[in-house]
């Protein structure tokens, strides 16, 4: 290859990578929504009374994922009960705000390990027994439950995976992964925080390197993070300690650091970054898995960059930087040592790669040095391939990168469709009774902290009211299933559920008034709702005048999609709360019967990690407002036997839902999905209005097109086999 077609190759894959991950404005947006995030979870678990700050770590923050690469989210939740010194120093004189105080030793583990020792449990323990009992279980209760029983305080980080006050029968745990629970497509770890540095992460500030990056301003800034404490001991596979203290032994993390180190390189780095995960998943995750890891090819892409001048971090010569950070794995691997970045004296191989496995691992990626361009001409993840190949005999051909299925355009769409859970499902196989008197104890935990902490956030207050709102519905399902059992039913109950519903109404989002108008349809409280229905017809009309989620839906653009990029995410996530409700399976008695039916679409769905749009978790059900609100005006008039405005309803629904059929569908990489979003459950909902009609043929109709638009995972297809059912039996008699 000579040196101007090496150029050539590296410019195309530059616009490639550009257009599918890596561009200053999706990456802008990506850390824009996940620092939002950061912010809005912490605010609400102190508004819950829970002394916790949320982090997100890893490639959707850091703007170095595909949507082929189907990456999960990394939360960190840091738990500020805890209150942790190095043995090196003094002990603090007096915790404040009720913090247990914690020992670090570091001096007799391995370098990345070190072990936690609580001062004075017995004495701590009184002193938190005084705390209010609806305090958080998990940072009280089980903490002292386990820890009790130790007479020499040292603290196993198996604690951070235990639940001694729940029944193994009612939960719903994800999957432990190193120090991570998975649930879902979320890794989430539990952590202390030492404000200190331990000695050994001094590594990354004192050792000698060329001097351009990381630059002193960021290193600088890096002294200042701390470290966090997880819960996981060394590899069992190693001789770093026995297998008596493996359950003693924390690890030290250095998470923030890594990620400001991230935060301060420019897209060209990231581009390189990207193509070499790329090239992992698809060469060298179906053979070694996780063993060869994310992190070790981020730790020789720190290295690359730091040993090599920065004048080579070209656009021309992507292809080339790509091969710089092959070349530091292969001599890591070469060497059987693989140095972490920022800490001193550790091998990340350790308990990973097998002895057998490292010359057939510099052999691998010796080949694929050699041959990068052709591996690269011939990937299959995000079409990388056939995309390239497509235009590689055009010269200077920028038009298949400036289509509607841009990354940022799929990436809004995306963040516009769904949002983050508030709550985990962790209680749907339990007792009523007992998910009534965890929900309650919620309810009183928000009531009591919920003011507290605003202040700097009260920006973000509209978010603590879409919570209540959330938690009024969560609450109130329950209520409504004993109701539905013939159970005795408490009004006073219910009415705290109605009383979280009536203070979410004042952040004036158009979702909290439709989920309150919801509960009074199931309820039975049918003059109530239908006093809400103008109300929030009115409101809608009014906000789809300013709302760009809402014209993104009627008309969707990349310029769309980049003023939603620009502007504020408070905005965007407002917006997006009024034209989108999301029900989890936890409120499933506040939406009418027939949309339960969505909460099954996740058993008609065949798709594979390759073939997802939009990741929709399929446990919820996601409705648009406006076709909903009509769907609950037809169903309430109709109890309410007001024949004209029943009809006028119906009329308002058809018409909304042939304006979500007219619009575009776009296409990425042969999967479809409707740009107006949850277009199927809208069909549906007026699928079976036309059924309560008696207008079979045209409800049938209705079922079909939304199947159309929509083949998987769609509750159309068990509307459709429920009127053939209907069908046969008619037969039969």
């Amino acid at each position: 290859m000579d040196l101007t077609d090496d150029r050539d190759f590296s410019e195309r894959l530059s616009r490639f990578i550009d257009h599918i991950a890596v561009n200053e404005h999706l990456i802008q947006f990506r850390r824009k929504i996940m620092l939002y995030h950061e912010h809005v979870n912490t605010l609400k678990n102190k508004a819950s009374g829970r002394n916790r700050r949320t982090y997100i770590f890893g490639s959707q923050i850091e703007g170095t994922t595909t949507i082929g690469m189907m990456s999960d989210a990394d939360f960190l939740h840091r738990f500020d009960t805890f209150r942790l010194f190095l043995d090196s120093e003094n002990e603090p004189l007096q915790p404040h705000d009720h913090q247990i105080v914690i020992k670090v030793s570091i001096d007799e583990c391995a370098s990345q390990y070190c072990v936690l020792t609580m001062i004075e449990p017995s004495t701590q323990a009184r002193r938190f027994r005084k705390l209010d009992p609806i305090r958080d279980p998990v940072d009280i209760v089980t903490f002292f439950q386990r820890i009790g029983t130790l007479s020499d305080g040292m603290i196993p980080h198996t604690v951070m995976f235990e639940a001694i006050n729940q029944p193994s029968v009612i939960l719903k745990p994800g999957k432990r992964h190193g120090p991570a629970e998975n649930i879902g497509n979320n890794d989430i770890v539990r952590a202390y925080f030492c404000k200190s540095i331990p000695k050994q992460c001094m590594f990354v500030f004192e050792r000698p390197r060329p001097g351009h990056w990381p630059s002193e301003k960021t290193l600088k800034k890096a002294k200042k993070y701390g470290v966090f404490i997880v819960p996981q001991g060394p590899p069992k596979s190693t001789n770093i300690c026995t297998y008596d203290y493996f359950e003693y032994r924390w690890r030290i993390s250095t998470n923030l650091t890594e990620r400001l180190f991230m935060f301060s390189l420019d897209s060209l780095h990231l581009k390189a970054f990207v193509l070499t995960k790329m090239i992992r998943k698809e060469l060298f995750v179906p053979e070694y898995q996780d063993r060869l890891s994310t992190f070790h090819f981020k730790t020789a892409f720190f290295f690359a960059v730091e040993n090599t001048r920065p004048d080579v971090w070209r656009v021309d010569n992507l292809i080339n930087c790509v091969k710089y950070i092959f070349a530091t794995l292969k001599r890591f691997l070469t060497r059987r040592d693989c140095p972490h970045f920022t800490i001193k004296n550790v091998n990340l191989f350790d308990g990973k790669i097998e002895r057998h496995e490292f010359p057939k691992l510099v052999d691998k990626l010796a080949y694929v040095i050699n041959s990068l361009r052709t591996k690269l001409e011939h990937m299959q993840i995000d079409n990388m391939g056939k995309t390239l190949n497509k235009r590689s005999t055009i010269k200077n051909d920028r038009s298949i990168y400036c289509s509607n299925t841009s990354a940022l355009l799929m990436y809004v769409f995306r963040i516009c469709h769904l949002e983050m859970p508030t709550y985990n499902n962790h209680l749907l196989v339990a007792p009523v009774n007992y998910r009534k008197a965890e929900y309650e104890n919620e309810y009183t935990r928000f009531q009591t902290y919920y003011r507290a902490p605003l202040g700097k956030y009260r920006k973000y207050e509209f978010e603590l009211q879409s919570t209540m709102s959330t938690l009024a519905s969560i609450l109130a399902s329950v209520y409504l299933e004993e109701k539905a059992d013939g159970r005795e039913y408490n009004n006073d109950c219910i009415n705290k559920a109605r009383q979280m519903y009536t203070q979410s109404l004042k952040s004036d989002i158009i979702g909290n008034y439709m989920r309150y108008a919801s509960f009074l349809f199931c309820n039975g409280e049918y003059d109530a709702a239908c006093q809400y229905f103008d109300l929030i017809e009115n409101l809608i009309q009014e906000d789809t005048k300013s709302n760009l989620v809402n014209q993104l839906l009627i008309s969707p653009s990349e310029s769309l999609a980049l003023q939603i990029a620009k502007q504020s995410y408070e905005q965007t996530s407002k917006q997006r709360r009024s034209v989108f409700l999301i029900f989890s399976y936890e409120e499933a008695m506040c939406v009418p019967a027939f949309l339960r039916y969505e909460l099954c679409r996740g058993r008609l769905c065949t798709l594979t990690s390759s073939g997802v749009g939009l990741y929709i978790d399929y446990d919820l059900i996601c409705v648009q407002i406006e076709p909903y609100l009509y769907y609950l005006q037809y169903l309430t008039y109709r109890e309410l036997h007001k024949e004209p405005k029943q009809s006028e309803a119906l009329k308002k629904l058809s018409i909304i839902i042939e304006i979500i059929k007219s619009s575009r569908v776009i296409s990425f990489k042969k999967n479809a999905f409707a740009a107006h979003g949850f277009c199927d459950t809208s069909l549906n909902m007026l699928g079976h209005c036309l059924e309560l009609e008696q207008k079979w043929e045209s409800a049938w109709k209705n079922y079909t097109t939304s199947l159309r638009l929509q083949p998987e995972a769609n509750a159309a297809a068990l509307h459709l086999t429920r009127l053939l059912w209907q069908v046969i039996q008619s037969l039969r008699t």
